[in-house]
């Protein structure tokens, strides 16, 4: 008997019309190419590659190679940043001087404060980046920076681990959620004289201005301030009319110098992830980004919860000078605070060499997305 009889034939018919029209669907929904006109088409998603699907993880270097660096700075004429040439001599660095008309790395305009220089950057130099480009204000040491490398910008440099920033793509510097996480919730409209803040700018209908055809996020969140790494690839998972569209609404909005710029802080991470929060754990971001590893998230909680135990003592110290308390006093303060600061300098170290080791960094490590 033959096996395809004309009863079998039907249902083998159909089953392989289906298979085609799922076929032919799938096909359709192709990644856009850089030389799409249209931003809304454009922004529906990014460029596409024939060896990784944009915004998905990266793969690092193996163990101990090198990966080629640029600090892109912002900085006004007043700010000094002779810092880099000293604490980081061998750094190919790009420092926007945004109000000198004659600086080396120029901005069209001083607007958005280090948003301008980053976009222009990115613009200027899209063909041409290192593996991990490394975007940063001017100040050295600040209070943004990160508690456990001293608040030191160089600190943070030296220790940046490139292998974290090109599996993740896209990394900001400051391991601390707050400011940031949690955000700037954009289920509002603004309209007439209501919130013009710097948050209150930041809006469903601005979203849509700056990511048009894109979904709108109930929330978007990161920390603060505007300080981040992004590896060579994921700058181009963006095309080119992506950072080009971005800076040509910083230059048009009413918006101000401050807000305008404050309205990027909100979405670096979207920009180079396509995640509306990226609020990793600050375990992971001290020990994988950073190599200092105290083991899990309940260590590192339990050292920064005896930091504020000594800060508080640092204030009952400052409180019974003002008051001119005895010595005996000022003794029985100072004792404490002596045992704490040794207890933290010590932990401090063994965190700082457990992550010198690749297999500790590993082991905080978030796992990925297929």
């Amino acid at each position: 008997m033959p096996w395809i009889t004309p009863r079998r034939a039907i249902p083998l018919t159909a089953l392989s019309f289906f298979i085609v029209t799922l076929i032919v669907w799938f096909s359709s929904f192709e990644t856009p190419r850089q030389h799409l006109s249209g931003l809304s088409s454009l922004y529906h998603d990014a460029v596409s590659s024939a060896s990784r699907k944009p915004f998905s993880p990266g793969v690092a270097k193996p163990e101990n190679s090198e990966y080629s660096r640029t600090l892109v700075v912002a900085k006004t004429n007043g700010e000094d940043v002779g810092w880099i040439r000293n604490d980081l001599p061998d750094l190919p660095a790009a420092v926007y001087e945004v109000d000198k008309p004659n600086a080396t790395y120029r901005v069209p305009r001083n607007k958005g404060n280090e948003a301008m220089v980053y976009l222009t950057y990115l613009i200027d130099h899209y063909d041409e980046l290192a593996d991990t480009t490394i975007f940063i204000h001017a100040h050295s040491i600040t209070y943004h920076n990160n508690i456990l490398l001293d608040l030191s910008t160089p600190a943070t440099i030296k220790r940046l681990q490139d292998d974290r920033v090109w599996r993740q793509g896209f990394m900001n510097l400051r391991c601390h959620f707050e400011p940031g996480c949690p955000g700037v919730y954009l289920n509002r409209t603004i309209t007439g004289d209501q919130d013009k803040s710097s948050d209150g700018a930041l809006n469903r209908d601005l979203f849509k201005e700056l990511f048009p055809g894109h979904k709108i996020p109930p929330v978007l969140s990161e920390p603060c301030c505007a300080q981040f790494a992004v590896s060579r690839e994921r700058v181009r998972d963006n095309p080119k009319k992506t950072y080009e569209h971005l800076r040509e609404w910083l230059l048009a909005t009413p918006l101000n110098d401050a807000d305008s710029g404050r309205v990027f802080e909100y979405i670096w991470q979207y920009l180079f992830t396509r995640n509306a929060e990226v609020c990793p754990s600050m375990n992971a971001c001290y020990c994988d980004g950073y190599g200092i590893c105290f083991g899990d998230d309940n260590q590192l909680d339990d050292w920064m919860e005896k930091l504020k135990r000594k800060e508080k003592i640092d204030e009952e110290m400052d409180l019974a000078r003002r008051r001119g308390e005895g010595f005996e006093v000022v003794q029985e303060i100072e004792g404490r605070r002596v045992v704490l600061e040794e207890e933290l300098e010590k932990e401090k170290e063994a965190a700082y060499k457990r992550g010198d080791e690749a297999k500790n960094r590993a082991l905080a490590r978030e796992p990925l997305p297929e």
